[in-house]
């Protein structure tokens, strides 16, 4: 099946308010048994997933809004964590995800509790804000549910870089982007650094702010 095109905040030069609109609206809740449409959409994340270089993709990143995401179940190593977060930011590739066969299908997923003294500054990349790297706080340790494709509802524990793009993608699904919450973001920089990158991006960035005052 073909993949879907990856909704983006911006392309090389101009700010979609469209894109951006749509991005921060909370999605909707699943009910099981899933319907054929909601099954679509797992099918049309699995086939985007497989395809492009990432460790996970919501779905209204790829149009769908409904609290469904697909990302990377294991890490080998930790320190894999920041090259994965430039693949992230990075513009799609010929080459297919090197963690295709890697992957959960998280549906209607929580945080039902967090380490207040695990927050850790760390890198972010972003599929819908392409170009663009951010170091955030997140909380490290986790305790989470979220149900699979039977409506069997899974608990668990995440730390590390897990722990933090489960964070991520719950926060796309709540209608929320990895730029949004300032008081948590330290730096923001472009992945190719230059000077015209830099111009580029803060101007990107000052509009978006502007667009969501």
């Amino acid at each position: 099946m073909p993949i879907k095109k990856i909704v983006k905040i911006w392309d090389d030069k101009n700010i979609s308010h469209e894109n951006i609109n749509f991005l921060r609206l909370k999605t909707k809740k699943v009910t099981f048994p899933t319907s054929d449409f909601i099954k679509k959409i797992i099918q049309d994340l699995l086939d985007t997933y497989t395809e492009i270089s990432c460790a996970g993709i919501a779905a209204n990143q790829i149009g769908y809004d409904y609290q469904i995401f697909i990302g990377m179940k294991t890490i080998e190593d930790e320190k894999d964590a920041e090259e994965i977060e430039k693949m992230e930011a990075a513009a799609p590739s010929d080459i297919k995800n090197p963690y295709r066969n890697n992957y959960e299908i998280y549906i209607n997923p929580q945080i039902d509790k967090v380490d207040n003294q695990s927050i850790q500054l760390d890198e972010e990349g972003c599929l819908s804000i392409p170009g663009l790297m951010v170091s955030r706080e997140r909380y490290d340790k986790i305790k989470i549910r979220y149900y699979d494709l039977n409506g069997k509802v899974i608990k668990t524990s995440m730390t590390g870089f897990l722990s933090k793009l489960f964070q991520h993608e719950l926060d796309h699904l709540n209608g929320s982007l990895m730029l949004d919450d300032l008081n948590k973001i330290e730096n923001l920089y472009p992945l190719e650094p230059s000077k015209e990158s830099a111009e580029k991006f803060g101007k990107l960035f000052s509009k978006y702010q502007k667009i969501i005052k």
